[in-house]
């Protein structure tokens, strides 16, 4: 791994640490309505991000854009199918949330499950396919060129590299293990950490969606009023 890489990771997982103090601070002082549960599973912000203009495409040869993220609870994982063990480990367990979740949630039907290939080099989009329906025969995987991927990495502060080198086809690629959870309305609504358990996945996300019950835009997809805040810190 290259010192780069390594100072964005650390700068990445400082940022998550100070913001979740700050959350907290505010929390404790200024908000009677937030939540502070005891976890470490999820991270759910309390205002939002929206989401701008990418343009990638999927495992069926469809575009893949900011339109495609609204309507629905999307969980985005940043990933390459050459991975040999935390893609494959991560999607087994996003199908079992998903399959959780299904049981026990209603409206379940507006969720999508997305892997997204920060490897194009080698991710075409019949091996994408093959690989993610794998896991579960719904999940979607997509990819595009570097531009648009970097692009929505970057506005969900997925961090990864690849490192190709010429003539070499088996080259590592380095990515975030985190799972982004973004809402009906295309806004970067929450992150679950590392690692991942598919219980506390729907379990949280069922709190998740009992929070934004209160907001009905969100639930419906359109704007709404603003949800009670929750920030999740602590033990599993």
């Amino acid at each position: 791994m290259s010192l780069k890489f390594s100072i964005m990771i650390t700068s990445v997982a400082l940022a998550a640490i100070l913001a979740g103090a700050w959350l907290a601070d505010v929390y404790r002082e200024h908000d009677s309505r937030a939540m502070l549960l005891p976890d470490q599973v999820l991270t759910l912000f309390p205002d939002p991000k929206p989401l701008t203009a990418f343009a990638l495409t999927d495992d069926k040869n469809r575009v893949f854009d900011l339109a495609s993220l609204k309507g629905k609870w999307s969980f985005l994982f940043f990933g390459f199918t050459y991975c040999p063990d935390v893609c494959p480990t991560t999607l087994a367990v996003l199908a079992r949330a998903h399959e959780n979740i299904a049981k026990n949630t209603a409206g379940a039907e507006d969720l999508q499950f997305v892997f997204v290939s920060v490897d194009p080099n080698r991710d075409t989009a019949g091996k994408l396919r093959q690989y993610v329906e794998y896991f579960d025969a719904t999940f979607l995987g997509v990819t595009g060129d570097n531009a648009q991927i970097a692009n929505l990495a970057g506005q969900l502060g997925a961090a990864y590299q690849v490192a190709i080198t010429p003539g070499v086809e088996d080259y590592p690629v380095y990515h975030s293990a985190a799972v982004f959870l973004v809402d009906p309305l295309a806004r970067y609504h929450a992150v679950f950490t590392p690692p991942h358990d598919a219980e506390a996945i729907s379990k949280r996300f069922k709190v998740v969606r009992e929070l934004e019950a209160l907001t009905p835009g969100v639930a419906q997809g359109r704007p709404g009023a603003g949800a009670p805040a929750a920030f999740f810190t602590g033990s599993r």
